[in-house]
């Protein structure tokens, strides 16, 4: 296992072999023969587990802290810290460590019930987002939702994020969003966004992202993740092979359409990637 083909997709060197980043905490905790919250408890079980499988599926990287009420409570945040910096230091020499949080607009959502109050949480995103970026992660990945994806890209979204940028830049640390519950509509304006790296999951339809919006916005930004829907592998491999001939030249990577969960049919989803990597090679 290499990490050639993330740090292709990181340098946005085009290559036929697609990097695979998927979701997959709540799948990690069943490999690991324990309960989700029991394993995001402990970081040596965290970082331990999610390892375990994200080599078992032949990942290109691993994703940790997805949850957004990770990012809420402030012991969770810790742990999380840590089971990451644990992460980077056994894993990332053979694999990508993707650091995750929620983003700006969806934690408003979540505190206040509200996103209109994003400017309130300016200094808790920027320390988070600090104290990950310190650890060096590969991407640090902001988790929206419809806060950010079912409205037009405004000033307060700008603000919010371009703090978040120059404070991730200052370490060298791509961002990136990972966008789901998003309205369509609204994507070609994700790039007044300036985030590097967008990833998406299902939109508020549980559908795929439209192809020519995905091709418009992979013009404009360094790179995109695309998802495929893992619960149906037939469908799929037939997404994969849409994107390709859609977006030949781009940048991007597969991901998946929803988080890998303990009901995740192991055996299908294996011969799902290796299809996958067969389709680039």
């Amino acid at each position: 296992m290499s990490r050639e083909r993330l740090d292709n997709f990181l340098n946005r060197n085009v290559t036929p072999a697609k990097a695979l980043l998927t979701m997959f905490e709540p799948l990690a905790a069943r490999v690991g023969s324990m309960e989700y919250a029991e394993m995001i408890a402990e970081p040596a079980f965290w970082g331990a587990n999610l390892a375990k499988t994200g080599r078992l599926l032949d990942m290109d990287g691993l994703m940790l802290g997805m949850a957004p009420e990770i990012s809420i409570d402030q012991e969770n945040f810790s742990v999380a810290q840590e089971a990451f910096g644990r992460l980077v230091q056994t894993e990332q020499n053979s694999l990508g460590c993707m650091a995750n949080m929620a983003g700006p607009l969806s934690l408003a959502l979540h505190m206040f019930g509200e996103d209109g109050r994003v400017g309130e949480l300016k200094q808790k995103t920027v320390e988070m987002a600090e104290a990950y970026c310190k650890i060096r992660p590969d991407i640090l990945l902001l988790r929206e939702g419809a806060a950010l994806g079912q409205s037009p890209i405004a000033m307060p979204q700008r603000k919010a994020y371009n703090t978040l940028k120059n404070m991730a830049t200052y370490y060298s640390v791509p961002l990136g969003i990972y966008l789901e519950n998003y309205d369509p509509a609204f994507l070609p304006g994700l790039a007044k966004l300036k985030v590097p790296f967008i990833f998406f999951g299902a939109d508020k339809d549980g559908a795929i992202p439209p192809l020519d919006a995905l091709k418009n916005l992979a013009e404009d930004i360094d790179g995109i993740g695309v998802p495929l829907d893992f619960d149906d592998p037939e469908v799929a491999r037939e997404q994969a092979e849409a994107y390709l001939s859609a977006l030949p030249g781009l940048n991007i990577l597969f991901t998946s359409l929803k988080e890998l969960d303990r009901n995740t049919d192991l055996e299908a989803t294996l011969a799902l990637v290796s299809d996958l990597r067969s389709i680039g090679s």
